[in-house]
């Protein structure tokens, strides 16, 4: 085999981790250009995508983009003890801390890292920190001999407050000190509390989607708004009476939610709604567009990748309506693609895709944007091909299994279940996933650590999440009502 190339999730990775200063996002494109040609059919929503993937690569809020571990670096963060944590010897900590501690807490699992962190104490000893889940969003470390005897000497009580300070974020280097209530100074406090209430305002209007405590503590933090010797206090505390009112109302669902608006959008269902006109913040879509206004018979499809070994393979239920193009997003949804590359529907002979340039000498290709399933598919054990990446050449067959009326409470589109893992795109094709899969599986074998690094470090072809499936389906179709 050839000379394995980096995706370019990876590449974007590498670029901004190495560059000494956060990037603009044209700077970062034309990096990864540099070292790897990108030949997708959107070379910036590639880039968007892979970037919209990482906790790790994040926005410095003016415009640019850097690594997250490295900007981070000298802030200052307060944790309030309470008589509860001091009599159980734990911390309890806020979203925000356990962000800059923990700054891969949300990473995918490849790069997810809890591992424990240096905290060096006032007389320079240093210990390890260890993360622990206590209970439904709450997430603590309990207090090492170390520690407590440091906090001990000093008779805490509740209402006192420890300062956490990143020393080197990449090298996971922390330092804690102890601030008694009497010290406080409210009214720095109190400024340096109306300053990340302007910037969460400000990153609301730019976002214009949910508010997640997470993702508003990653901002602040990424664009050095805690880079400053007086901390605020916890941001629960300081945003909730601000920012819940009648026009943004309290939501109580989960622990860390902050704003009830339209939620984060995924970058496949972004990069899927981008390509076929779609809304991505609540605008309605013309519904001529997608699908007729008669009441639509439900069509029950079976989708299998050929050739695949494993088998891959989806359930699939739509209405026989749709448009092609929206059953494009469905079975890359289902199948667990990342929209990066042409695709086409063949049946009775004929293809069917959106007009494109890059089809000409190809074959002779006819506008999918007014053909409907049920067009190419008329009944039940009706077959056609949809093909994605033709270079790697993945052929999914879809047999109509069943056609059932509509049920009124349902929501369709709905993935009933499938098997195995979607192979990685660009892997090469069937040949080249089945050389991929034998080099991740052996140790041993000479591509071993290549593969599994250009896979992020791990892939598991048996994975297949059937409940986040049908949640990105669900935000799709959504969206596409502009609801």
């Amino acid at each position: 085999m050839g000379e394995i190339k980096p995706s370019y999730t990876e590449l974007v990775y590498q670029v901004v981790r190495e560059a000494k200063e956060p990037l603009l996002f044209d700077e970062i494109m034309q990096r990864v250009n540099n070292f790897l040609p990108i030949t997708t059919k959107n070379p910036r929503n590639t880039i968007r995508n892979a970037i919209n993937q990482s906790r790790l690569v994040v926005s410095t809020g003016d415009g640019r983009y850097g690594w997250k571990y490295r900007l981070i670096d000298n802030s200052v963060l307060r944790l309030p003890l309470n008589e509860s944590n001091l009599l159980k010897r734990q911390l309890v900590y806020t979203q925000e801390l356990r962000d800059a501690l923990w700054p891969a807490f949300f990473e995918t699992q490849k790069r997810n890292d809890r591992s424990p962190v240096h905290l060096r104490l006032p007389d320079g000893k240093v210990f390890d920190l260890t993360l622990e889940w206590f209970r439904e969003g709450t997430w603590g470390s309990p207090a090492s001999p170390e520690f407590w005897n440091w906090l001990q000497g000093l008779t805490p009580q509740s209402g006192d407050d420890l300062i956490f300070r990143v020393i080197d974020g990449e090298e996971r280097h922390y330092a804690v000190d102890f601030q008694p209530h009497f010290r406080r100074d409210e009214k720095a406090i109190a400024e340096r509390n109306r300053q990340i209430i302007q910037a969460t305002l400000s990153y609301n209007q730019r976002k214009h989607n949910v508010l997640l405590i997470w993702d508003i503590s990653s901002y602040l933090l990424s664009s050095g708004l805690y880079k400053h010797p007086v901390p605020p206090d916890p941001l629960e505390q300081i945003l909730k009476d601000e920012l819940w009112g009648p026009d943004l109302p309290p939501e109580s669902l989960s622990p860390g939610w902050m704003l009830k608006k339209q939620p984060e959008i995924d970058p496949l269902v972004a990069s899927l709604l981008d390509e076929i006109g779609g809304p991505r913040r609540g605008q309605r879509l013309k519904k001529e567009s997608l699908t007729t206004t008669a009441p639509a018979q439900i069509y029950q499809i079976k989708v299998t990748l050929r050739d695949s070994r494993p088998s891959v393979w989806r359930r699939i239920q739509m209405p026989g309506d749709i448009l092609l193009p929206r059953l494009h997003g469905v079975l890359q949804i289902a199948m667990g693609w990342t929209n990066s590359h042409l695709h086409a529907f063949k049946a009775a002979g004929k293809f069917y895709s959106e007009p494109s340039p890059d089809y000409k000498g190809l074959m002779d290709v006819a506008d999918e944007r007014r053909i409907h399933l049920s067009q190419i598919a008329p009944g039940v054990g009706s077959r056609f091909v949809y093909e994605y990446d033709f270079g790697d050449s993945w052929e999914h067959e879809l047999v109509v299994e069943k056609i059932l009326p509509t049920q009124e409470a349902a929501q369709y589109p709905l993935c009933l279940g499938g098997k195995s893992a979607c192979p990685p795109d660009d892997v090469g094709g069937v040949r080249g996933y089945s050389e991929f899969l034998e080099a991740i599986r052996d140790p041993r074998h000479p591509e071993h650590d290549e593969w599994l690094l250009w896979a992020g470090g791990q892939f598991d072809p048996a994975a297949f999440d059937l409940p986040n499936v049908n949640l990105l389906l669900r935000d799709f179709q959504l969206r596409i009502e502009g609801l």
